[in-house]
């Protein structure tokens, strides 16, 4: 229950985060579009990867395919971790031209990614 849980919650953090950063990012008469894709992608993914998963338990096994789709997601989720810095790199200049970011907030962050600790 308490694996569930987790699991639930990051999925939100991922779905309300990236939502997020998809329509600050994006121009204003571009939005809908965008994120008409978004939806479609993850709307159109789910029922694909649920035909992947049936035929996969059906191939290896149910605790197969379980145990597979956790490593895969392990996996996906350490890229993306390797990877964030570069999508920051990214995105950060466009919150500074929108005001998202203010740029105090910005320098300080750039100058010390990890704020010192007093002892």
């Amino acid at each position: 229950m308490l694996t569930l849980a987790v699991a639930g919650l990051g999925m939100i953090v991922v779905l309300a985060s990236s939502n997020t950063i998809l329509q600050t990012i994006v121009a204003d008469d571009k939005r809908g579009r965008v994120l008409s894709l978004y939806v479609l992608g993850f709307m159109g993914g789910a029922p694909l990867g649920s035909l992947v998963a049936g035929e996969c338990a059906a191939a290896f096994g149910e605790a197969r395919t379980v145990m597979f789709s956790g490593v895969l997601s392990i996996v996906v989720g350490a890229l993306f971790a390797w990877v964030l810095p570069v999508v920051r790199e990214h995105i950060r200049p466009i919150y500074r031209t929108k005001g998202i970011m203010p740029e105090m907030v910005a320098d300080a962050r750039a100058a010390s990614p990890v704020p010192p600790t007093e002892t």
